[in-house]
Protein backbone atom coordinates (compact mmCIF):
# COMPACT_ATOMS: atom_id res chain seq x y z
CA UNK A 1 0.00 0.00 0.00
CA UNK A 2 1.29 3.64 -1.13
CA UNK A 3 1.86 6.01 2.03
CA UNK A 4 0.03 9.65 1.65
CA UNK A 5 3.54 10.22 0.40
CA UNK A 6 3.54 8.50 -2.52
CA UNK A 7 0.28 9.79 -3.55
CA UNK A 8 -0.07 10.58 -7.12
CA UNK A 9 1.49 14.36 -8.01
CA UNK A 10 2.46 15.97 -11.21
CA UNK A 11 5.46 17.59 -9.72
CA UNK A 12 8.94 15.66 -9.63
CA UNK A 13 8.90 13.55 -6.58
CA UNK A 14 11.59 13.26 -4.26
CA UNK A 15 14.78 10.31 -4.64
CA UNK A 16 15.77 9.93 -1.46
CA UNK A 17 17.83 8.09 -0.51
CA UNK A 18 19.56 7.74 -3.64
CA UNK A 19 22.73 10.11 -4.93
CA UNK A 20 21.59 11.89 -8.17
CA UNK A 21 24.16 12.69 -10.87
CA UNK A 22 24.21 16.26 -12.22
CA UNK A 23 20.95 16.91 -13.94
CA UNK A 24 21.22 15.45 -17.72
CA UNK A 25 24.24 13.52 -17.13
CA UNK A 26 24.55 9.81 -16.93
CA UNK A 27 24.93 7.64 -13.61
CA UNK A 28 28.12 5.92 -12.88
CA UNK A 29 29.17 3.42 -14.67
CA UNK A 30 28.95 -0.33 -12.82
CA UNK A 31 31.34 -1.86 -11.67
CA UNK A 32 32.60 -6.11 -12.62
CA UNK A 33 29.63 -7.83 -12.25
CA UNK A 34 31.47 -10.96 -10.52
CA UNK A 35 32.28 -8.37 -7.27
CA UNK A 36 30.62 -7.37 -4.43
CA UNK A 37 30.91 -3.69 -5.45
CA UNK A 38 29.65 -4.47 -9.07
CA UNK A 39 26.76 -6.80 -7.77
CA UNK A 40 26.02 -3.58 -5.84
CA UNK A 41 25.69 -1.39 -8.57
CA UNK A 42 23.21 -3.37 -10.27
CA UNK A 43 21.17 -3.65 -6.96
CA UNK A 44 21.52 0.08 -6.47
CA UNK A 45 20.83 0.72 -10.63
CA UNK A 46 17.54 -1.46 -10.25
CA UNK A 47 16.21 -0.11 -7.07
CA UNK A 48 16.43 3.38 -9.15
CA UNK A 49 14.53 2.02 -11.92
CA UNK A 50 11.77 0.85 -9.65
CA UNK A 51 11.22 4.19 -7.76
CA UNK A 52 11.21 6.14 -10.80
CA UNK A 53 8.96 3.63 -12.41
CA UNK A 54 6.42 3.58 -8.85
CA UNK A 55 6.48 7.80 -9.60
CA UNK A 56 5.72 7.08 -13.22
CA UNK A 57 2.71 4.91 -12.59
CA UNK A 58 1.92 7.68 -10.15
CA UNK A 59 2.50 10.10 -12.25
CA UNK A 60 0.42 8.82 -15.04
CA UNK A 61 -2.69 8.41 -13.05
CA UNK A 62 -2.71 11.90 -12.43
CA UNK A 63 -1.48 13.35 -16.09
CA UNK A 64 -3.49 11.39 -18.61
CA UNK A 65 -6.75 12.33 -18.59
CA UNK A 66 -7.73 10.07 -21.33
CA UNK A 67 -7.16 6.93 -19.50
CA UNK A 68 -9.63 4.95 -18.73
CA UNK A 69 -10.36 4.23 -14.95
CA UNK A 70 -9.47 0.53 -15.39
CA UNK A 71 -6.23 1.64 -16.66
CA UNK A 72 -5.66 4.42 -13.52
CA UNK A 73 -6.36 1.30 -11.07
CA UNK A 74 -3.92 -0.80 -12.84
CA UNK A 75 -1.06 1.30 -12.67
CA UNK A 76 -1.53 2.27 -9.30
CA UNK A 77 -1.50 -1.22 -8.42
CA UNK A 78 1.95 -0.99 -10.85
CA UNK A 79 3.20 1.62 -8.71
CA UNK A 80 2.50 -0.87 -5.50
CA UNK A 81 4.45 -3.64 -7.10
CA UNK A 82 7.44 -1.24 -8.04
CA UNK A 83 7.44 -0.26 -4.34
CA UNK A 84 7.54 -3.57 -3.25
CA UNK A 85 10.29 -4.51 -5.71
CA UNK A 86 12.04 -1.18 -4.50
CA UNK A 87 12.29 -2.46 -0.73
CA UNK A 88 13.18 -5.99 -1.87
CA UNK A 89 16.74 -4.21 -3.25
CA UNK A 90 17.18 -1.86 -0.39
CA UNK A 91 16.78 -4.64 1.96
CA UNK A 92 19.20 -6.63 0.30
CA UNK A 93 21.70 -3.75 -0.31
CA UNK A 94 21.41 -3.29 3.65
CA UNK A 95 22.39 -6.83 4.10
CA UNK A 96 25.24 -6.56 1.98
CA UNK A 97 26.12 -3.43 3.97
CA UNK A 98 26.38 -1.34 -0.11
CA UNK A 99 25.90 1.93 0.64
CA UNK A 100 23.02 3.08 -1.68
CA UNK A 101 24.64 6.61 -1.78
CA UNK A 102 27.89 5.15 -2.97
CA UNK A 103 27.20 5.72 -6.63
CA UNK A 104 25.67 7.94 -8.79
CA UNK A 105 22.32 7.23 -10.12
CA UNK A 106 20.14 9.15 -12.82
CA UNK A 107 17.31 10.57 -13.82
CA UNK A 108 17.26 9.83 -17.43
CA UNK A 109 14.31 7.33 -17.45
CA UNK A 110 12.00 9.41 -15.36
CA UNK A 111 12.24 12.57 -18.02
CA UNK A 112 12.27 10.55 -20.87
CA UNK A 113 8.72 8.70 -20.59
CA UNK A 114 7.61 12.64 -19.96
CA UNK A 115 7.11 13.41 -23.80
CA UNK A 116 4.32 11.10 -23.97
CA UNK A 117 0.97 13.07 -25.04
CA UNK A 118 -1.53 9.85 -24.47
CA UNK A 119 -2.43 7.36 -21.88
CA UNK A 120 -1.45 5.10 -25.31
CA UNK A 121 1.99 6.03 -25.59
CA UNK A 122 2.90 5.98 -21.92
CA UNK A 123 1.70 2.79 -21.53
CA UNK A 124 3.82 1.11 -24.60
CA UNK A 125 6.92 3.44 -23.40
CA UNK A 126 6.75 2.21 -19.97
CA UNK A 127 6.13 -1.27 -21.20
CA UNK A 128 9.43 -1.17 -23.58
CA UNK A 129 11.10 -0.13 -20.06
CA UNK A 130 10.00 -2.61 -18.25
CA UNK A 131 11.01 -5.37 -20.63
CA UNK A 132 14.27 -3.68 -20.83
CA UNK A 133 14.66 -4.11 -17.32
CA UNK A 134 13.21 -7.78 -17.22
CA UNK A 135 15.99 -8.70 -19.85
CA UNK A 136 18.45 -7.14 -17.45
CA UNK A 137 17.28 -8.77 -14.18
CA UNK A 138 17.17 -12.17 -16.10
CA UNK A 139 20.95 -11.22 -17.38
CA UNK A 140 21.99 -10.63 -13.79
CA UNK A 141 19.99 -13.39 -12.10
CA UNK A 142 22.05 -15.79 -14.80
CA UNK A 143 25.55 -13.82 -13.96
CA UNK A 144 25.55 -14.04 -10.22
CA UNK A 145 24.16 -17.20 -9.14
CA UNK A 146 27.42 -18.79 -8.44
CA UNK A 147 28.52 -16.33 -6.22
CA UNK A 148 25.78 -14.52 -5.09
CA UNK A 149 22.42 -16.57 -5.19
CA UNK A 150 20.46 -14.21 -2.85
CA UNK A 151 20.65 -11.39 -5.18
CA UNK A 152 20.17 -13.80 -8.27
CA UNK A 153 16.87 -15.18 -7.01
CA UNK A 154 16.25 -11.60 -6.31
CA UNK A 155 16.47 -10.44 -9.73
CA UNK A 156 14.97 -13.59 -11.04
CA UNK A 157 11.44 -13.15 -8.90
CA UNK A 158 11.43 -9.41 -10.14
CA UNK A 159 11.84 -10.04 -13.54
CA UNK A 160 9.32 -12.79 -13.63
CA UNK A 161 6.56 -10.41 -11.86
CA UNK A 162 7.85 -7.78 -14.82
CA UNK A 163 6.15 -10.28 -17.23
CA UNK A 164 2.57 -9.13 -16.21
CA UNK A 165 3.76 -5.51 -15.99
CA UNK A 166 4.89 -5.51 -19.75
CA UNK A 167 1.40 -7.60 -20.46
CA UNK A 168 -0.72 -4.87 -18.95
CA UNK A 169 -0.09 -2.23 -22.29
CA UNK A 170 -1.19 -4.78 -24.07
CA UNK A 171 -4.15 -5.53 -22.22
CA UNK A 172 -5.85 -2.34 -22.71
CA UNK A 173 -4.12 -1.13 -26.15
CA UNK A 174 -3.47 -4.74 -28.40
CA UNK A 175 -2.74 -2.62 -31.36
Amino acid sequence: MLSPQQEPSLQEPSWTPFLLSPKGEHADPPRPILTLEGIGDRLRSAAFAEIQAREAFLWATVQFKDAPLPLQKAWLALASEEDKHLHWLLKRMEELKIDIKGRHVCTLLWESFQVCKTAKEFAKYMASAEERGRKAGERFCNDIAKIDPISAELFGKIAKEEVAHIALAARFFPD
